[in-house]
């Protein structure tokens, strides 16, 4: 996904310079008042352009945290791991740390038609310290999602069911 943001912060990075080069190229004391409204149009455009450079960087910067943190998870995987076996780390708008991966029910499930219809065929799982959210169908290459559509599922998902285990007998007195 890197080279794929590569030519977009490029040409974000040319209007940004070709902006500012324009507008800080200018002496002030000898401007009238229709060229000050052509420095303010231009500095509206480099701010734009700012902020496409920022936003693209963040961009890179997520996925090489993603891809860092895919290779360390993949080196310590067992070889017999299934490639399903993807999990994301992201945070909401909030700052809340979500864990995303996916659930496949296996075939072996006794009571499989217990789960919900949706459900049968696996959903995506998003964990987080406090709460448990699901959301199905597995959307596909959904591990290639960009944050921001991470963000946008986890939103949609519905909150999971807390499971009550068994209760466990009283420790003897």
């Amino acid at each position: 996904m890197e080279d794929e943001l590569q030519p977009h912060l490029a040409q974000a990075q040319q209007a940004l310079d070709s902006a500012l080069e324009e507008a800080c190229g200018v002496d002030l004391k000898r401007v009238d008042t229709d060229e000050m409204i052509r420095i303010e149009e231009v500095l509206t455009v480099a701010s734009e352009a700012a902020k496409q450079v920022v936003s693209v960087r963040l961009r890179r910067r997520d996925q090489r945290a993603q891809d860092s943190e895919a290779s360390s998870v993949a080196a310590a995987a067992p070889a017999d791991m299934p490639p399903t076996m993807v999990q994301r780390v992201f945070d909401d708008i909030r700052g809340k740390r979500w864990r995303v991966f996916a659930v496949y029910p296996s075939m072996s499930t006794l009571d499989r038609s217990a789960l919900p219809a949706p459900y049968r065929d696996g959903w995506l799982s998003f964990e987080s310290d406090d709460e448990k959210r699901r959301i199905a169908p597995i959307p596909a290459r959904w591990h290639e999602l960009d944050i921001e559509d991470l963000r946008l599922l986890c939103f949609k998902a519905e909150r999971a069911p807390r499971r009550s285990g068994p209760s466990l007998p009283p420790p003897p007195a």
